[in-house]
């Protein structure tokens, strides 16, 4: 599985009590977090495993 399929665009991340957004950077292999329209930090997809407690897809958490 891809960090692509694990992370899909509009995906929620779960990192302690907050949920970020997932979008795919254009620029490098990067996920992009928002909260809300801004922008909060851009994660490397080898690191976000070790920092995310959780990924909601439709409603589903994994």
């Amino acid at each position: 599985m891809t960090w692509q399929q694990t992370y899909p665009e509009g995906s929620t991340v779960l990192i302690g009590r907050d949920s970020y957004t997932a979008k795919h950077n254009p620029h490098f292999p990067g996920i992009d977090l928002y909260q809300g329209r801004l922008r909060v930090m851009t994660v490397c997809p080898d690191y976000l495993p070790q920092v995310a407690t959780g990924v909601m897809i439709e409603g589903e958490a994994r």
